[in-house]
């Protein structure tokens, strides 16, 4: 006799995406057995006498006839898999226990399910849905749990048990047009600053803006960790298409108002916890700043070997990890922001006496080699001394202009398709060691000034921008002066 068959669709979670799975049952008679084919992992064949029970409990009959349940591809390791409802539901499917067209055929299904029935499933599942819909607007079949996160652009069925598989469930359709905008609360209202802290605090501005890397070095006690703290709550939130960034490297994605990443990891991190790794590979910080920041407080005590593993992913925004009969992918495009002293003391150039000798003060710098200074964009001094704070800052005035600055960015770019700065005037030399920058450090100071007119507003780069723009690229001229 000829198996009873049913094929339901899931997904398998990757780094890079997902991948499309069919689940197929065949039922036929013969002694009772329940398999699991196709390089499924561990949990899910544990699932077995879990899916038997959740079905009994819920008032459905398992089959006592040779089950065979096949993943397919075959050939691929299903390493992160939700499969327990899809599973179910093919069997339901399989004995004619449900009807087949309460879902769409192209309908995903993904979740777990408790002993008692009922659909499992919370933010884990949220990376699954996001970089599907990065294909087009899906279906999904779900746990009822997951009505109440943010979701993308989709059609949604909400299961809370097997027992909601027998009658026709009422899709919910999510849109774009149903988000809302909320303005952030302040985090402080107005602050006075130094002219060196405003000219910083600057720079940090222009950094996220055009997500360029940044390093303040100065003495203690001058401001450097509180201005990065102060920039925080004014980088604008995730818009909705770039909320499956948080979604995928965040634990807790819940709310609607996703703020943009700002991870900031002690300087006794070690390099598997900045990078990621692991047995079973973990995400780690450069993946968890994913379109946001990675501030480096205390940069040079971290280990030289460290930083220096940062190279690569500063530039490509990504981290490829090697292994044996696997190569993994992980996003990593983040804004690096570091601060740290001048010197081991860290009273150098400071109105405070040092205690450093300039050979103890070169082996403290010697961390930065001139490879991993190269890529940093954005460098700036600030020491203490006695200037009043008289600037003022207001949170208020310095987000609108970042909102305003940024979508004046998007439109330009849209528009315009422009591939890099225009307008530069040929009459203007910043530096006479601009002859001497490396092509890195010149697309640097030209993309800087293009981020320094788009935050005034200007369609093009002028004199002023440029001029600007050098006072940050050549910064780094600092520390080569202890040479």
């Amino acid at each position: 006799m000829f198996p009873k068959l049913a094929n339901v669709r899931s997904l398998l979670y990757e780094w890079d995406g997902t991948k499309d799975i069919e689940v197929e049952i065949a039922i036929r008679p013969g002694l009772p057995l329940f398999q699991i084919l196709g390089l499924a992992p561990t949990t899910t064949k544990e699932s077995r006498d879990r899916i038997r029970l959740a079905l009994e409990a819920s008032g459905f009959y398992f089959p006592m006839q040779t089950v065979v349940v096949n993943l397919r591809p075959t050939h691929i390791l299903k390493k992160t898999v939700y499969l327990d409802l899809a599973i179910a539901y093919a069997l339901l499917c399989a004995t004619s226990q449900v009807s087949p067209i309460w879902f769409p055929s192209e309908a995903l299904f993904l979740g777990n399910l408790g002993l008692n029935g009922q659909a499992i499933g919370g933010n884990e599942l949220l990376p699954l849905v996001w970089l599907k819909q990065r294909q087009g607007i899906s279906t999904f079949v779900l746990p009822a749990e997951l009505k109440e996160r943010t979701l993308p652009d989709g059609q949604y069925f909400f299961v809370s048990s097997l027992k909601d598989l027998e009658t026709q469930i009422k899709p919910v359709c999510i849109t774009s047009g149903n988000e809302e905008t909320q303005e952030p609360q302040n985090q402080f209202q107005k602050i006075l600053l130094t002219k060196e802290q405003t000219y910083v605090f600057q720079g940090l501005i222009y950094s996220a803006l055009g997500k360029h890397h940044s390093f303040v070095m100065g003495s203690p006690g001058s401001g450097k960790t509180f201005l990065h703290q102060i920039l925080k709550p004014l980088l604008p939130p995730l818009s909705r298409k770039e909320k499956e960034i948080y979604c995928i490297f965040s634990p807790n994605f819940e709310s609607t108002e996703v703020p943009r990443p700002f991870r900031s990891p002690h300087h006794s991190a070690s390099e598997v916890g900045l990078l990621g790794g692991g047995s079973s590979f973990q995400k780690g910080e450069i993946s968890l700043a994913h379109g946001g920041i990675l501030f480096l407080d205390e940069a040079l005590e971290f280990k030289e070997r460290i930083l220096e593993s940062l190279r690569e992913p500063m530039e490509e925004g990504h981290l490829e990890v090697v292994r044996w009969k696997d190569k993994i992918r992980v996003p990593a495009n983040f804004t690096l922001m570091m601060a740290a002293n001048p010197c081991p003391c860290g009273n150098y150039s400071s109105e405070s006496q040092c205690h450093c000798s300039l050979h103890k003060i070169r082996m403290y710098l010697q961390k930065i080699s001139g490879a991993f200074l190269d890529r940093i964009c954005i460098f700036s001094t600030l020491f203490s001394g006695g200037d009043v704070r008289c600037v003022e800052i207001s949170e208020s005035v310095i987000r609108r202009k970042i909102r305003n600055a940024m979508q004046f960015r998007e439109d330009r770019l849209q528009s315009e398709m422009e591939k890099g700065p225009e307008n530069i005037s040929k009459n203007f030399t910043p530096s006479p060691l601009s002859s001497k920058l490396s092509f890195r450090k010149q697309k640097q100071w030209k993309d800087l000034s293009r981020t320094i007119a788009d935050f005034d507003l200007s369609p093009q780069v002028k004199e002023v921008h440029l001029e600007e723009a050098s006072r940050y690229i050549f910064g780094y001229e600092w520390i080569y002066s202890l040479g």
